[in-house]
């Protein structure tokens, strides 16, 4: 196996491979060269579209053609179903409309099925009314499984512990990140296809009708404030760029939650008049030292320094409350000197990698942190942290990562150095609180199913 240190499984830039034929050769490049690459790109698809245009809608159709056949296999998905009346009928539907907008079809139950669902107690279970139908049958048949089934992501690593990096992520099963209940079909043991009360759904307020929803205006409109109370929310946003920040304000946005950003100067002033703090994911280097001032101008330049993180400290020791996400709990539990360790740190690939999977987590739904979840929970974790709190009087674990069998969809290598491990902590610092998430709950915008910690945690406290 050749050895890959880089990015995106390239060892280097420089470097002739198989799938990198043409290496880049040295120079100043600026943003003509990207505009010039863009366009060399764009005109050399159109070219090839109208060269070859019989030959691709040719091969489109026999794709598709081949993808809506009936699979014969009697173990392989019939169907995928999301059960009526889960509680949820926000999420549902803007998982059904990401379907819709993808050109899935979906179908709405208009009487009761029985169908062969594995792993259940009953070899055989009624479908209610109002439930959603995803055959496999169709030209999507391949997105529909990739969104639908677990990504099971070969073991690649060398007899030497040399891990081949992903492109990307390894496991995105879409109903884990949303919180979706759904269930695979086998089999439906009765009626014929022309009694079986099918009605395609072709827009989102069919969907919401029968989810009674109210019509949506437009479509993927903001969806209803989940918040109860009315917390004063400031978001961190540094000048040094965090993607990580910008999906929690695309989140915030999405449910219309009141926020403002929190600058390098208002915290380096102790202009922090909020209720509640949120620390994207973040390293402390970059949060407290921010961008040199030898490339930058000096404004733009410098973090929140060290009197930042002392502010930091009179906001929480003075009733406010600090929601870090992932990488920058390493600078709250350093600089706050709490009973934490992330056991994860200092670990080698050979020894611990998971480079973007869904994992199962063990929640303590009695603390206020989980209410409305379940006693499990699906999280995204990517390159994470796992937390190991040496005092519980002091800091409580509110949902550890499984004790065993914690992959649900991806890869997961060295899985017992976080088993059993805090996933979502919390601690009272003065008059205020800390809450630590060792991953993060808003990753791409799209883990629906972990919102629901986010906002109890910026909700008011009595």
């Amino acid at each position: 196996m050749r050895k890959t240190t880089g990015a995106r499984g390239l060892s280097s830039p420089l470097e002739t491979a198989t799938n990198y034929p043409q290496v880049w050769q040295p120079k100043y490049w600026g943003a003509s060269d990207i505009a010039a690459m863009e366009m060399t790109a764009s005109r050399a698809l159109l070219q090839m579209a109208a060269k070859f245009r019989t030959n691709y809608l040719r091969n489109f159709y026999e794709l598709n053609r081949v993808a809506a056949q009936t699979n014969s296999n009697p173990n392989q998905p019939l169907a995928y179903v999301v059960f009526a009346g889960q509680g949820r009928e926000e999420i549902v539907s803007r998982f059904v409309e990401i379907l819709l907008g993808q050109g899935i079809e979906v179908y709405k139950m208009n009487r009761e099925l029985k169908t062969s669902i594995p792993f259940t107690d009953a070899i055989h279970t009624e479908v209610p009314l109002g439930s959603f139908l995803i055959f496999t049958d169709q030209p999507q048949r391949n997105n529909v499984e990739a969104l639908f089934g677990k990504q099971t992501y070969p073991n690649r690593v060398d007899e030497r512990g040399n891990v081949d990096v992903p492109y990307d992520v390894a496991g995105w099963t879409l109903p884990l990140q949303m919180g979706v209940e759904t269930y695979t079909v086998t089999q439906i043991v009765e009626y014929p296809n022309s009694a079986r009360g099918l009605e395609r759904m072709t827009n989102i307020n069919q969907v919401r009708q029968t989810l009674n929803l109210d019509a949506a205006k437009e479509s993927f409109a903001k969806l209803p404030n989940p918040l109860k109370t009315n917390p004063r929310i400031g978001l961190y946003k540094g000048f040094t760029g965090s993607m990580d920040e910008g999906w929690t304000r695309f989140v915030f946005d999405t449910f219309q939650v009141p926020f403002k950003t929190v600058s390098d100067a208002d915290v380096r002033g102790g202009n922090l008049n909020y209720d509640a703090i949120i620390l994207p994911a973040d390293s402390e280097t970059t949060i407290v030292n921010g961008l040199k001032e030898e490339n930058y101008p000096k404004e733009f330049t410098g973090g929140i320094t060290a009197q930042g993180v002392e502010n930091l400290k009179k906001f929480v020791e003075n009733g406010g409350k600090l929601i870090c996400f992932d990488d920058s709990c390493e600078m709250v539990i350093k600089q706050f000197n709490l009973p934490v360790k992330n056991v994860l740190s200092g670990l080698k690939r050979s020894e611990f990698y998971c480079p973007g999977s869904i994992l199962s987590l063990d929640v303590d739904n009695a603390n206020p942190l989980a209410r409305t979840f379940g006693k499990q929970a699906a999280a995204y974790f990517i390159n994470s942290s796992a937390f190991e709190i040496s005092d519980a009087s002091k800091v409580k674990s509110v949902a550890t990562y499984a004790k065993n069998n914690a992959l649900m969809s991806g890869w997961l290598l060295g899985e017992k150095h976080l088993n059993g491990r805090t996933a979502l902590a919390e601690t009272d610092y003065g008059k205020g609180k800390i809450v630590l998430f060792a991953f993060r709950p808003q990753h791409r915008g799209q883990t629906f199913g972990t919102f629901p910690f986010i906002f109890n945690a910026l909700e008011k406290q009595n």
